[in-house]
């Protein structure tokens, strides 16, 4: 700044000493006066943060039905554990067992049919087949033995297809829903979902702000997309909502 103006504004601001409480005062508006001019300054240079635009909710595409609705005949209704790929099952062991006991809630909450739970002692002892293997066909009489021993008119036969448990999250599940008396196919999906996907990530945060319930105080929804248990029902509530409903 040149001399000459500093030596002016110094002036401007060295208060007189016969009107001390004059000076004071008109020193005060000045710097009202410039704390004004700045904010206005700063408010022209503000840039609008534009408003986030959040992806629509996923939903599963990628099922086939026989039929629209159940038939009255199927009442009871057989279903096996999930199956699981060994890989899977050695690297993930805990996992795996928490995702077998939330499937088993999951489809007990469909309520869609009375559940008859099918383990390797329940199969030989009831229904005299030995350990099946998901890789090969089912045997010829699976699906008698089943009707005619336990009167189930169809069998729920789930997989569990593919996993990550590190952010982002991915769960891929294959189910069948088949008449036993016809060996008809009712219901068939195959599912990945993969929470990279910003359509996955919002459907899973709106289930658990709609469906998950934590005592008093609900937790953060970003929890599901954390939690391998949280994650698993998300993914079977979606894909068991694409079954044939009642009448």
């Amino acid at each position: 700044m040149p001399n000459l103006y500093r030596s002016a504004l110094s002036a401007s601001l060295k208060p007189a000493p016969q009107d001390g409480r004059r000076a004071g005062a008109s020193l005060a508006c000045w710097v009202a006066s410039m704390l004004l001019v700045a904010l206005g300054m700063l408010g022209c240079s503000t840039v609008e943060t534009p408003s986030v635009v959040r992806a629509e909710p996923y939903e599963p595409t990628n099922f086939s039905v026989s039929r629209t609705f159940l038939n009255a005949e199927i009442v009871r209704v057989a279903v096996l554990p999930p199956t699981v790929p060994a890989s899977l099952r050695q690297s993930h062991a805990q996992v795996v067992e928490s995702l077998q006991q939330v499937f088993r809630s999951e489809v007990t909450k469909a309520k869609l049919f009375e559940v008859v739970w099918l383990d390797p002692e329940a199969m030989r002892s009831q229904v005299g087949l030995p350990v099946l293997n998901p890789d090969r066909p089912y045997p010829a009489h699976f699906f008698t033995s089943l009707n005619e021993s336990l009167q189930c008119q169809a069998v729920l036969l789930p997989k569990l297809t593919s996993m990550r448990t590190i952010s982002p999250m991915m769960m891929g599940w294959q189910i069948q829903l088949v008449d036993t008396q016809t060996v008809e196919t009712i219901w068939e999906i195959n599912e990945v979902f993969d929470a990279g996907n910003p359509s996955v990530h919002a459907a899973a945060v709106a289930y658990f702000e709609q469906q998950v319930q934590a005592g008093f105080r609900k937790p953060s929804p970003e929890l599901v997309l954390a939690s391998p248990s949280l994650y698993g029902q998300y993914t079977l509530d979606a894909m068991l909502a694409t079954l044939p409903s009642r009448k």
